[in-house]
Parts: structure tokens; sequence; C-alpha cells
């Protein structure tokens, strides 16, 4: 089975700099054209989901980042997870909550609606990690990005370890 760490989908579904377009249609268009789809995938079908998708709800997060697709998971079963993260050439308007164009814009596909949210849930954890966030905010490079990615979940898997060790079952008395 494919790795579901964040570093290694966006590895497989890498970064992209200046991804052209100038609405939601033509952004997704571009992205998918980037993906490395096998060739058993279509990249029709899969661009007619995302902008079916994307029609019924915005998918802007704020801060100029969307993560289309985020209530609806892209599920392909039998395809490897990979997420991309695509700069655009010029911020889109993609009716977020904050109303401030995008210029940011992670895609997720998983071979389940298990692993999407695993994925969704770790992509979350690391915007809401400072250095990953602005590592993405400058638009830094592939690199840069999965070191970020591989530090902010290193972090969060010591973190649960932690967690799992320092919870005790909770009884009536911690014996004082």
């Amino acid at each position: 089975g494919g790795s579901l760490r964040l570093a290694d989908v966006l590895q497989r579904g890498g970064v992209h700099h200046h991804v052209p377009g100038i609405d939601r249609a033509s952004v997704l268009r571009a992205i998918v054209e980037r993906l490395p789809l096998g060739d058993d995938e279509d990249p029709g079908l899969l661009l007619q989901i995302l902008l079916a998708r994307e029609s019924t709800r915005s998918s802007g997060i704020g801060e100029g980042i969307a993560i289309p697709h985020v209530r609806s998971p892209l599920v392909f079963p039998g395809m490897e997870a990979i997420a991309t993260l695509s700069y655009l050439a010029s911020p889109v308007p993609f009716a977020a909550v904050d109303g401030k164009p995008v210029h940011t814009v992670f895609t997720l596909i998983s071979p389940t609606i298990r692993g999407h949210l695993q994925l969704l849930a770790r992509l979350s954890a690391a915007l809401l990690d400072a250095g990953f966030k602005a590592a993405v905010l400058r638009c830094a490079g592939c690199d840069e990005i999965l070191a970020e990615a591989r530090r902010v979940e290193a972090a969060l898997a010591h973190k649960h370890e932690a967690h799992d060790r320092a919870a005790p079952p909770r009884s009536g008395s911690d014996g004082e």
C-alpha cells in the first residue's frame, strides 16, 4: 500500500509554480494536466468531477489558500494517493470564506474515503503549523515544502505517542 504521509503524497504529486488560469474551471484544468496520472486514469473525467464538486460550494479556506473537494473526496480506487500544491500565476476568485482571491491550491486524490480523511487531517494540521504555512505562503519550492511536511508530521507523531502514554484511564480518585 502507498504511504499516506503528507510528505510522500506531495512528493508524488509535486509542487507546481505559475499554474495558469483565470477562473476556477481553467485553474482546475491546468492542475489536472499536471497530475501524474497513470494510463488508466482519465484526466477529463477527473476534471469533470472536480468541477462538479467545486460548483456546489466554495473550497477556499482563507488567506488565499483553497483545498477543492474538501467535503466530497476525490476517490479513485486503485490509484495511489497523491497531493499537489499549485501556486497560481495570478490570484483567482474561488469564493473563499474571507472573500480573498486564491493564489494557492492543494489537490488531494485518494483511493479510499478513509485515506482522503487522513490526508485532509494531515494537511489541515500542517496548515496550522506556522513554519509549513509560511513556506506555502511564500511559494517555497518542493524540497522546502517536503522538509516542512516531514517536520510537522514528526512533531505530530511524537505528540500522539506522548499523549497515548500520558493518558491513564480516569478513575474517581487520582491518587493524590
